[in-house]
């Protein structure tokens, strides 16, 4: 085929404008036309840090996993590693915990060592035999004065030292709300119970210790908590003959409102004698530890009903 000259003007103008073309998006980073053996060549990095500069910094950002990098969680520095969360041992004290309190409608309780010092169970089943504890702590009685004493002294309150200052803080808690408080019958040795046993029971003319319908109103000596040292007799003054009419005083009321706060429960509740095995008594508070009591209080569980959650018989 013969083209005239100006045909061939007008081919040689088309080359030269798709060659120029061509040029240009190879030296931008593009390849339109891909040759035999080339790969195709994708946005060059500036272009996607271009792209994510002039985002909306408001819109969500999303991360793209690559092989080898590992996501972090929202709000997670980098460098720390995200930790799945603890499968609990189902055959575990707080494994039997979870199914039991789930199985009573009871809400999940907290996780304890159930083992610890403060969970020690006394009661009529359960002995301490002549156990005596490693430290005691002297207290005054009316706490007008607010300092411990660990050398025994007659005139003062004596407790295991552990609860020492966490049954100050009770004391004076009350003290502040313009009440006034009276700390008795803490600890009691063995031979101490053995003796107040022997008395209230021929005071009462009863052999058990027993009151008619089958609740203790003593315990026998290895029985009692106040041998344990982790309770108090906490009332408004002094009462030679403690009975439930203490829980008409605003002490009492104050005390059992707020005693979960410092870690105390009142240990023999009304309405659960026949679980304690212990007449109802407004004025005992057990010491168990902030987040138990709180939980206690909060389901009304005595101290056996919330270790039976945890298995303990």
């Amino acid at each position: 085929m013969r083209y005239t000259r100006g045909t061939r003007i007008v081919l040689a103008f088309l080359v030269l404008v798709i060659f120029a073309a061509y040029s240009y998006l190879q030296i931008a980073g593009f390849s339109i036309l891909k040759l035999p053996g080339q790969k195709a060549q994708t946005a060059p990095a500036e272009t996607a840090q271009t792209e994510t500069e002039n985002a909306d910094p408001a819109a969500p950002q999303t991360q793209t996993e690559t092989p080898g990098q590992i996501i972090l969680a929202p709000g997670q520095p980098e460098g720390e590693l995200a930790t799945p969360a603890p499968t609990v041992d189902p055959n575990s004290p707080y494994g039997k915990a979870i199914a039991n309190a789930s199985a009573q409608g009871l809400p999940t309780p907290p996780d304890v060592d159930i083992t610890s010092w403060e969970f020690t169970l006394v009661n009529g089943d359960h002995s301490i035999d002549r156990y005596e504890p490693e430290q005691l702590a002297y207290l005054n009685q009316t706490l007008a004065e607010t300092d411990i004493q660990t050398a025994y002294n007659g005139n003062r309150c004596p407790v295991d030292a552990r609860i020492a200052e966490p049954l100050i803080a009770f004391g004076l808690g009350c003290k502040e709300a313009g009440l006034t408080v009276f700390l008795s019958s803490g600890y009691r040795s063995y031979s101490d119970q053995a003796a107040n046993f022997t008395r209230i029971c021929q005071n009462n003319g009863i052999t058990d210790g027993k009151d008619g319908a089958g609740h203790y109103i003593t315990m026998p000596a290895g029985c009692s908590e106040h041998q344990l040292a982790l309770c108090c007799d906490i009332t408004d003054r002094y009462y030679q003959i403690k009975d439930s009419s203490i829980e008409q005083t605003a002490t009492y009321q104050w005390l059992n409102e707020h005693c979960a706060e410092y870690g105390f429960v009142q240990r023999f509740p009304a309405g659960k004698e026949d679980v304690t095995g212990v007449m109802y008594e407004p004025w005992h508070f057990r010491y168990v530890g902030v987040e138990a009591a709180q939980y206690m209080t909060a389901n009304h569980l005595t101290l056996e009903e919330f270790l039976a959650l945890y298995g303990v018989e």
